[in-house]
């Protein structure tokens, strides 16, 4: 399906999502339920491995288009920029946010809800919202628990630039990449993911999700029974240790 203001290329284990609103790709309400039905789409394909977010022509995303944030709009706004995220969580593929440019109020919440941020080191980050009278509700729910709290909650109160270096020491960025070579990084970034098997890493995530929500020692439970019930009856579970024994490269066969 052709969008507007969102394309996506797919290649192998591997999809790209592009923001296509220039100059800022400012997210109105037409632009984010595009978002929302491609990765919709994206989601039902069982050999998509990894699906790379980013922004065209070198720029994320500078947030919500406020022009839609009236009295009469806004609770349908709100609700459909919500809904990315749900469907982000839902989705069994492991989502990176690749960040270039500016990545800014609803535009850095995009990004925190995927799975992981590469950003190039000259990025504008901040979350400006307190200072147009809203508050970001997504990046007060997440920040929180990856970064030091009184860090997250100055960056959401003050609203000032975000040195991209402090995010990656933080934890809320996972690499850095110098801006003229973010191409090339980024791609051995992808192909290293996507040379894992993918139902490992589709486990691996749930895992790690399982975790997040619940007390350890239910998390623990939890794995365990992943571990033995769903991991162990891939064939990709066997050969990992057996390629290991044989001192050898393991051959994946996604199953």
């Amino acid at each position: 399906m052709e969008y507007e203001y969102v394309t996506t290329e797919i290649e192998g284990k591997v999809a790209v999502l592009k923001l296509r609103r220039p100059p800022s790709n400012l997210l109105n309400i037409a632009m984010m339920e595009e978002l929302n039905d491609a990765l919709m789409a994206l989601r039902s394909k069982a050999k998509l491995q990894v699906v790379v977010l980013r922004g065209g022509d070198g720029l994320f995303c500078e947030g919500i288009d406020l022009k839609e944030h009236s009295q009469k709009r806004v609770q349908r706004l709100i609700r459909v920029f919500l809904r990315i995220f749900e469907t982000m969580r839902m989705m069994e593929q492991i989502s990176i946010a690749a960040v270039e440019g500016a990545a800014v109020g609803g535009g850095f919440e995009l990004a925190l809800g995927c799975n992981l941020i590469v950003a190039a080191d000259d990025t504008r980050f901040a979350l400006p919202q307190v200072r147009q009278g809203i508050i970001p509700p997504v990046a007060t729910a997440v920040l929180p628990r990856i970064a030091p709290r009184r860090r997250a909650m100055e960056w959401v109160l003050l609203g000032d630039p975000i040195d991209p270096a402090r995010l990656e020491q933080d934890g809320v960025v996972n690499r850095l990449f110098p801006a003229d070579r973010f191409e090339s990084m980024l791609d051995a970034f992808v192909v290293a993911l996507a040379q894992r098997s993918g139902p490992v890493l589709k486990l691996a995530r749930q895992a790690q999700f399982e975790a997040y929500y619940t007390p350890f020692p239910e998390a623990l439970v939890s794995i365990h029974g992943l571990y033995m019930k769903q991991l162990m009856s891939l064939h990709d579970a066997r050969e990992g240790p057996r390629a290991v024994r044989e001192s050898r490269d393991p051959v994946w066969k996604n199953s």
